[in-house]
């Protein structure tokens, strides 16, 4: 007995050294980062476009007829006025209702590069300190709905191709400037570009549009900025759930209504959450990209030795709730639900909508599949009102170097590590064509300029307006 205790007492204490030891050496070697890379932009220029994008009021709306179709049509025609060099050298393609394409000719055809944005953005939502659509610059912000999500991209991508072909740079291949105007309604008209080239049997050398951006205080211990490029995207997915009944006066209910069938439904599904956690590529290549920087000696040994921890980060998931667990499972959320018009009328049928989040792994058929298996009144009905699916995931090889290069050559001291995009982007559809798909908004944000996007008095600062075309430049210089 003795003996069998001393092996296990001897094997704990070398998994324990091993693990030690793993967690030391589990850190970033000392790295050279590329040589910080400037260029005598037009901060006038620049800004005074920014602000003249943001006067064109290009809320997008399901409902067609509500639409300022004079504000898209003056955007587009603004952009083939402000940026002659680029209407010089390129051919327009304008198709699938909203979408501008800008096809800048290379040498080769062959390997072209798709540079994406949307110019269509949510309603204002509130009191504003500012017209929301007045391009306003106040202590050094351009403020204005848009601002962030995303015109600030397309300025950006805009003023740096258009700086360098009026100093007569030369690309290899083909520059694809593809702008959509549906993207806030998921109006799918960005997937006209996929299908041009697909036609033409090209596959883009890679594909880069909206996504993670430069943030600090991401990750425990890691005191450096990091950019996060997104590799793919969740899925969306929404369902409605219906119950009905013959309805009737509220002074005479029947036990189960259909408002407190759908109930009884939210509360089982909400209970039982049948998603489970997984640790999927892009979120393991983030954990040991950003935990090897960690002055933490417990976030080392934790990350280093996942095959052992990961129980654990799974239930500080669950615990804490919010992004970790949002990037570990497919979510579900709860968000619309719709009765009687009247407080004294039973409803005849009632509604409940739910919006997933697909993680990769998980399907919507896996999840509609779920679903049905927890009903608890049978009469309700399940039906899809509409899903895209969870993206494949990006390569990370050469392609993904050249735009991190790019990235730490505008921001140097910069960690750039991978990552799962939960919101839905435009560039969901290159994924049919390409293994080069990121996600990726080159300014630094803070948190609080985060909760900006769709916020009220949304704003980007003329530095980051400044930073972002900067990084463009130095990505298209490598072309």
């Amino acid at each position: 007995m003795e003996i069998v205790m001393i092996i296990i007492v001897s094997i704990i204490a070398v998994v324990l050294i091993v693990m030690g030891i793993s967690a030391y050496l589990f850190k970033q070697t000392v790295q050279a980062y590329p040589s910080k890379i400037t260029h005598p932009l037009d901060r006038k220029r620049i800004t005074e476009s920014m602000q003249s994008m943001l006067q064109f009021k290009t809320i997008s709306y399901i409902d067609r007829s509500l639409q300022n179709q004079a504000a898209f049509d003056g955007f587009k025609a603004f952009l083939k006025t402000r940026y002659p060099h680029i209407i010089k050298h390129s051919e327009v393609l304008e198709m699938r209702d909203t979408l501008i394409v800008f096809k800048v000719k290379g040498e080769s055809h062959d390997d072209p590069v798709v540079l994406m944005s949307h110019y269509d953005v949510v309603p204002e939502n509130g009191a504003w300190d500012v017209p929301p659509f007045s391009g306003a610059l106040k202590d050094g912000k351009i403020y204005g709905r848009g601002a962030i999500d995303t015109k600030s991209t397309l300025c950006a991508v805009v003023e740096s191709v258009e700086y360098l072909l009026k100093d007569n740079h030369h690309f290899k291949q083909d520059i694809y400037l593809a702008f959509s105007g549906d993207e806030e309604i998921r109006g799918g008209s960005a997937e006209g570009l996929v299908d041009y080239l697909e036609a033409r049997k090209l596959t883009p050398k890679f594909v880069l549009d909206e996504g993670g951006a430069i943030v600090e205080d991401i990750f425990p211990g890691v005191k450096q900025k990091a950019a996060v490029i997104g590799l793919g995207e969740k899925g969306f997915m929404s369902v409605n759930l219906t119950a009905k009944s013959h309805g009737g006066h509220a002074s005479m209910p029947a036990h189960n209504t259909p408002l407190t069938k759908l109930s009884d439904t939210v509360a089982l599904l909400n209970k039982k959450d049948p998603f489970k956690l997984r640790i999927t590529p892009p979120i393991k290549a983030m954990f040991l990209t950003l935990a090897k920087h960690s002055t933490s000696l417990k976030m080392r040994f934790v990350f280093a030795n996942l095959w052992l921890f990961a129980p654990i980060i799974k239930h500080l998931a669950y615990k804490n709730e919010g992004e970790l667990m949002a990037l570990l499972k497919t979510t579900q959320a709860f968000t619309m639900m719709q009765g009687s018009e009247a407080i004294n009328v039973l409803p005849s049928t009632a509604t409940t909508g739910v919006n997933y989040r697909l993680l990769q792994g998980e399907t919507s058929d896996d999840v509609m599949i779920k679903i049905n298996c927890l009903l608890p009144h049978k009469d309700i009905k399940v039906s899809l009102d509409y899903v895209t699916e969870a993206t494949k995931i990006s390569k990370m090889d050469t392609v993904f170097d050249d735009i991190k290069d790019s990235i730490q050559s505008t921001w140097d001291d910069t960690i750039v590590s991978p990552y799962l995009m939960m919101a839905a982007t435009d560039s969901r559809y290159y994924h049919r064509i390409s293994d080069h798909v990121y996600r990726f908004s080159p300014m630094k944000m803070t948190k609080d300029e985060r909760k900006l996007i769709h916020g009220i008095n949304e704003a980007i600062r003329v530095d980051s307006l400044i930073e972002c075309t900067t990084f463009y430049v130095n990505l298209l210089q490598k072309l």
